[in-house]
């Protein structure tokens, strides 16, 4: 997972915590079962209770520290609401990013939720539901869209800001590529790791769009005023699961049973509207 620092990410999560040791946050008090425990020990680690691995190194809108120090986030919402809705009360298990597979295999957790891409190589190791996507976004100034459409030949001659070394550059450089092999003019292609710096010289006109991860996108236009707006569908999209112990079909069906019910009763649709993330939903 290509995970690089934004200086406006920074300032909202200044309080987090790097370290790599594991702790616990009991959410129990804001999280309540809904009926009986739908899942019993040995499938996880504690009767009553879902612990569940999160990065203490996350980032919006996923999984993150406000600035009172509480963990928060579209993940954090959705691991609340599958504990409640498997009857039990949800526990953070924090630890740093790179630590929470070999967390849960030390068993100090029952399933991971931290911005985790199923990929080949991990589900060799754990088995995943899957309840998001991860994608690349565009978006534009509300009161300035300059007629970009996506990822497409809309682009050609237009000035995008991007971070280095991310998806979003590669990206932009193959559709710039793409706009000159057709004989229009290239994406002017402008790159900052500084995205208040970015989102304010895009909502000022400087430059034409932007592009990030959408679920980023999708933060800044729900929580942070930023008078922004996505175009397009999302792309290069990955999905994201929660993951589970391989063989721990137990735990991984009641998982699975209880996301489809909050599919079913507009839960899972609320959580992902909040943080902007409708367009990367499970169920499109």
């Amino acid at each position: 997972m290509a995970r690089w620092k934004r200086s406006l990410v920074a300032v909202l999560a200044a309080s987090l915590s790097a370290g790599l040791g594991a702790c616990s946050s009991d959410d129990s008090s804001t999280a309540e079962p809904t009926g009986p425990a739908k899942v019993q020990p040995p499938a996880i680690l504690q009767a009553g209770t879902l612990k569940i691995c999160a990065p203490n190194d996350g980032t919006p809108p996923n999984v993150y520290h406000d600035e009172s120090g509480e963990l928060v986030g579209s993940e954090v919402d959705l691991g609340k609401a599958l504990a409640t809705q498997m009857g039990l009360k949800p526990q953070f298990v924090e630890s740093s990013f790179a630590a929470v597979i070999p967390t849960l295999q030390a068993k100090q957790c029952d399933v991971i939720m931290a911005q985790l891409y199923i990929k080949p190589e991990r589900e060799a190791v754990v088995d995943f539901v899957p309840y998001v996507y991860s994608g690349t976004g565009i978006a534009v100034a509300k009161e300035k869209p300059a007629d970009v459409t996506g990822l497409d030949d809309s682009l050609c001659g237009k000035k995008v800001m991007v971070a280095v070394a991310t998806t979003a550059e590669s990206l932009a450089m193959e559709q710039s590529d793409k706009c000159t092999a057709a004989g229009k003019p290239a994406v002017d292609v402008n790159r900052s790791n500084q995205a208040d710096v970015s989102l304010q010289q895009l909502q000022n006109g400087q430059v034409d769009a932007f592009m990030d991860t959408a679920e980023t996108l999708g933060y800044y236009q729900t929580k942070t005023g930023a008078k922004i707006q996505t175009v397009g569908a999302p792309f290069g999209t990955i999905k994201i699961g929660a993951a589970t112990l391989k063989g721990n079909s137990a735990l991984h069906d009641a998982i699975a049973a209880a996301l489809g019910e909050l599919e079913s009763n507009g839960t899972y649709g609320k959580i992902l509207d909040e943080w902007g993330m409708s367009d990367l939903s499970i169920q499109k």
